[in-house]
């Protein structure tokens, strides 16, 4: 396969609808991904990894931010847990935590300490979203897709 020709690529681009926009900006950012993968972190440079407002907060941010606005977001317990565990993991950088954690994430966002936490969290164990016992608890990779498509469902159900 022949390189295209970037110019021609470029004038391209305003001519796309937003779908296609959308299609080409995670195939660049998966090609950028795939350059960047023989890199250490603490090697590369800002600019390799876009943190521009543009892009928007981080999963966890995000997560953390429907978890403190309990006007706008209606959560069940589940729910909750979900995105203070995503919280525990991503942004205290806690590969183990507890269910006593998750309820203070939740708490310490401002909304109501959860009387039976357990409850939730052995629902989100017995969905595999969560490993471990209520003791010790990791988020699965599955958890944490479970919880990015959580936070755009309820994104959009707060847009409407």
């Amino acid at each position: 396969m022949s390189k295209p020709d970037l110019d021609r690529l470029i004038s391209i681009v305003p001519t796309l609808g937003l779908g296609e926009l959308r299609t080409l900006q995670m195939a660049v950012q998966v090609a950028i991904d795939i350059r960047n993968q023989d890199e250490l972190s603490s090697e590369t440079t800002p600019s390799a990894f876009s943190t521009s407002d543009e892009e928007g907060p981080d999963l966890n941010d995000q997560a953390l931010a429907i978890l403190e606005d309990s006007e706008t977001f209606d959560l069940s317990l589940a729910d909750q847990a979900l995105l203070a565990a995503l919280v525990l993991s991503e942004s205290y950088h806690q590969d183990v935590f507890s269910s006593r954690d998750i309820n203070n994430i939740i708490a310490e966002s401002g909304r109501p300490r959860v009387a039976h936490i357990t409850s939730a969290v052995n629902g989100l164990l017995d969905r595999a979203y969560l490993t471990g016992t209520t003791k010790s608890l990791s988020l699965s990779r599955e958890g944490k897709a479970k919880a990015r498509g959580l936070i755009g469902m309820v994104r959009r159900r707060a847009a409407t």
